[in-house]
């Protein structure tokens, strides 16, 4: 499939040529997935539209409400679950404020027949981790995290900062 692209106005009101990631209906409404073709930070936004008379996207409009935004995030992390080449080194997990959250899984290991993971909350703009999370977890048959649980007793801590420290060193 070719790729397609169309132009919008910047808010310094020069035209920018955008390239199609992905479009989809729902409800009574067109939207297409973009970025913004030149630029390295490979942002995704949406917009709504609907086609001209040529079947080209046209009649561009912005998103009006929190929940049509979140309903196109849904769309973009499905996408991204699916079509992701390495799903395995991520999970989503709920903050302390409802809010979903990315992370990238650090490393994973086994001890005294449990299994443990390090992960950090992914950025995509930051290659650096300010923070490293330690849990216990369960995986699914694919290796996926469906469930995490804290590490409660003191031997599994120092156990865990034991292989955290190793891992440092290398």
């Amino acid at each position: 499939m070719d790729e397609q692209f169309f132009k919008v106005q910047n808010e310094d009101g020069e035209e920018v040529l955008c390239r199609v990631v992905f479009t989809f209906d729902a409800e009574e409404h067109s939207y297409v997935l973009y970025t913004i073709e030149g630029e390295e930070t490979g942002e995704i936004s949406a917009l709504r539209y609907e086609l001209d008379e040529n079947g080209e996207i046209g009649d561009l409009s912005p998103l009006e409400s929190d929940e049509e935004w979140g309903m196109v995030e849904e769309v973009l992390n499905t996408l991204v679950d699916e079509f992701s080449d390495d799903r395995s080194n991520f999970m989503t997990i709920t903050n302390e404020d409802g809010e979903d959250v990315v992370c990238q899984i650090l490393h994973r290991f086994s001890s005294n027949g449990k299994s443990y993971l390090f992960y950090a909350i992914f950025e995509e703009d930051e290659p650096n981790f300010s923070e490293v999370f330690a849990s216990g977890y369960i995986a699914g048959e694919n290796g996926e995290v469906t469930e995490l649980f804290p590490i409660e007793s003191d031997e599994e801590w120092e156990m865990v900062e034991n292989v955290l420290a190793s891992l440092s060193e290398q």
